[in-house]
């Protein structure tokens, strides 16, 4: 690997594995905070990262085999010894690969800012999760988990429409078939039962969570991340609203537009769960306002910055410097409540807009656009003056219009 002179100069690298839109997002916020470039390991070079001058892109067809990861990390290491080198996982497949390489990444200057591999797994399995949340008072949605129960054999406790959802992030990801999304929605028996047969045909045979659908448009949907030091203690909150997410079967779920603002009482339950785990590092969690009672039900915890990680940064609170203050700088850091109102947003004003229902949020989104208070990682136009680059963001965010009227929102 030819050593980038830039990269060499720098006091630290931040190594990055994927190609999203989140990944470019926490290099640009790294960018932000101390100008440095990032290195991504991707199979592919796609959009998102494609003619960046914040990113420096290494292909990695394999790098989702251990040993071929570990064998790019160790050529990057060649080329620039002796620089701390935080390596950044974007999906919960990586991190827990990451996690696991671990040992093998022998050399002082690696820095793998994520928990132990125990209180990993019993974070991300979503019905370890739910039972974290049961034994701490958390709110959490009902649910049940089957296995290798058949699908008309399946006595649910709540009625339709239901959530079905795997357990297992990463062994989700290994899975291929027809149709497939992150999650599903049935809205009779007949969908359910056709739900669960092409999942087990399709070979995925961990457990399924069976969740009750909590009613509500996108926008009583919420999301948390928090940053917890080794010592674990809670030093970074940031909670926001989702406005709209993407309803695309590959990308269902993703926020594409947050409101941030403060909400004390989730952080708190948040903490509590972090706490008692013992978990260290970024969780990021969603949740769904459930207007039956008036409760915040906490859905997942994912162990990482999430795809729409530059709502954090948005709010005036760059999560990036968390990292490089405890792992670089070995610098005691206060804890930060992020109380900034602004929108993080990937699609265009007007569809935003659009999609709002609520003439109180509309005008609310309204005022912070007037105020400039409205951002979009990819628009970066100050720094990335490639032509192809801004011709790609351009079409990709107004590509947005074809994807809504194809998957509306529900």
């Amino acid at each position: 690997m030819e050593q980038n002179q830039t990269l060499a100069n720098q006091k630290f690298i931040p190594i990055i594995l994927g190609a999203s839109i989140g990944v470019y997002s926490t290099a640009r916020s790294f960018y932000e905070a101390y100008g440095t470039i990032s290195i991504t390991i991707s199979r592919a070079l796609i959009g998102p990262i494609n003619h960046s001058v914040i990113v420096h892109s290494v292909i990695e067809p394999d790098m989702e085999e251990e040993m071929s990861l570990v064998s790019c990390l160790k050529e990057i290491n060649k080329a620039y010894p002796g620089i701390p080198k935080i390596v950044i996982g974007s999906d919960d497949w990586q991190v827990e690969m990451v996690v696991s390489i671990r040992d093998q990444l022998q050399e002082e200057e690696w820095i793998i800012p994520y928990t132990t591999q125990d209180v990993l797994h019993r974070v991300i399995d979503k019905s370890k999760f739910y039972g974290l949340c049961e034994e701490l008072g958390v709110d959490y949605p009902k649910f049940m988990t089957i296995k290798e129960e058949k699908a008309e054999d399946i006595d649910l406790p709540f009625q339709f429409p239901v959530i079905i959802k795997p357990t297992s992030r990463v062994q989700w990801e290994m899975v291929k078939f027809e149709g497939k999304k992150k999650v599903f929605t049935a809205q009779d028996r007949n969908e359910f039962n056709y739900i669960i047969t092409i999942i087990r045909n399709a070979g995925y045979l961990e457990e399924l969570i069976i969740q009750e659908f909590i009613p509500g448009d996108d926008t009583a949907m919420h999301i948390l991340t928090l940053y917890t030091d080794q010592k674990g203690n809670t030093k970074m909150a940031s909670f926001g609203q989702t406005l709209i997410e993407d309803h695309t079967p590959g990308g269902i779920g993703n926020p594409v537009a947050i409101l941030t603002f403060r909400n004390d009482e989730v952080v708190e339950q948040a903490k509590k769960i972090v706490n008692h785990a013992g978990y260290t590092g970024f969780s990021n969690f969603d949740l769904k306002y459930d207007e039956r009672d008036g409760k915040y039900k906490f859905f997942e915890l994912n162990p990482r910055l999430g795809r729409s990680n530059y709502y954090v940064t948005v709010g005036k609170n760059n999560p990036v410097r968390y990292y490089v203050n405890e792992y670089v700088d070995q610098k005691e850091m206060d804890y930060t409540v992020s109380d900034h109102e602004a929108i993080y947003t990937i699609v265009p004003k007007r569809l935003l807009l659009k999609s709002i229902k609520s003439v109180q949020l509309r005008n609310k989104i309204k005022s912070l656009y007037r105020q400039g208070q409205a951002k979009n990682p990819m628009y970066y136009f100050s720094v990335e003056k490639n032509l192809k680059r801004i011709f790609y963001v351009t079409v990709a965010t107004f590509n947005y219009y074809r994807k809504f009227k194809k998957y509306p929102p529900l």
